[in-house]
């Protein structure tokens, strides 16, 4: 979806409450341009390349904020495009699932930061140049389906070039990181060695790499950690009442008593009668658990 167009202006202002408008002017200054210029007969610029939608927001919960490549500052909401060079940051007890057009899934943590800062893509299983920098904060990272040589992401201390893969980060500061495989595989390297001499292979899932400004090791007694802080990080639109939420209404059925007239008592003398067997209805209810279960889910993968 772009919403640097008049058509889907209008319609972003028609759904969206009053709270997100600071990011719809910011995101609109380009569409607007256009119908002034094409209204006084001039010919519409082409948008620049830092314009150009990357992916959108599949899911935000709480206060996420968007750092635009012009220099505004804007609320993004579940269903915003985002754009290479910006960046996405969120507050304590909120998060954000970016899908980028490759099919890139980025789940972003509670306090964390992320810049979207190069994408080219070509297609599936194309050459291509697909680079995240995680700032700070906590990340699972899954690739799309770009050729896999054009994924890199980075942090503070480390370079991670990928292959077909999903991780977990925590970039606990700007001195440290950790890496934790979950499948795949995926090189990790000092990001202050720039002839990657010193770096780590992952190739089982469960393993962990530790990063920091001085050097690089294993460290398998941090996967606990890492796992329960990514796993922990919400993933679910807000309900109804939320400035973005997405879940349907539900009416609670209606359920009608059934009447039941007792047999009458058998005429005359005789025998015992036996009554025949009432038969039992059971009803099962079938859970789904994990993170992506629930009526009102969207993920992008």
């Amino acid at each position: 979806m772009r919403i640097n167009h008049p058509a889907s202006l209008q319609k972003a202002r028609a759904i969206r409450s009053e709270w997100s408008a600071p990011r719809l002017f910011g995101r609109s200054k380009s569409a607007f341009l256009i119908v002034g210029l094409a209204a006084l007969g001039a010919a519409a610029p082409a948008p620049s390349q830092a314009e150009e939608s990357i992916g959108g927001a599949k899911i935000v919960v709480n206060l996420v904020t968007g750092d635009l490549p012009t220099g505004d500052k804007i609320n993004l909401v579940q269903g915003d495009d985002v754009f290479k060079d910006e960046g996405v940051r969120t507050d304590a007890e909120s998060s954000a699932r970016l899908v980028l057009r490759d099919n890139t899934n980025l789940l972003l943590g509670p306090s964390s930061s992320i810049k979207l800062d190069r994408f080219v893509y070509s297609g599936p299983s194309q050459p291509g140049a697909i680079a995240v920098n995680l700032v700070k904060g906590a990340l699972r990272f899954a690739t799309g389906d770009a050729d896999k040589k054009a994924y890199v992401i980075s942090t503070p201390t480390a370079a991670l070039g990928v292959r077909g893969t999903v991780l977990k980060i925590l970039a606990t500061s700007p001195t440290d990181t950790l890496v934790l495989l979950d499948e795949g595989g995926a090189l990790v390297c000092m990001r202050t060695d720039p002839k990657k001499k010193r770096c780590l292979n992952l190739t089982e899932p469960g393993q962990v790499v530790e990063v920091t400004t001085t050097g690089i090791k294993w460290n398998s007694g941090a996967a606990g950690t890492v796992s329960a802080v990514i796993d922990a990080i919400p993933d679910a639109p807000p309900g109804p009442s939320g400035p973005s939420g997405q879940h349907a209404d539900v009416t609670p059925a209606v359920v009608t008593p059934v009447t039941v007239t007792p047999k009458p008592p058998p005429c005359g003398g005789g025998g015992d009668g036996g009554d025949g067997g009432e038969g039992e209805a059971a009803v099962h209810g079938i859970g789904a658990s994990g993170p992506g279960a629930g009526p009102g889910n969207h993920h992008g993968h």
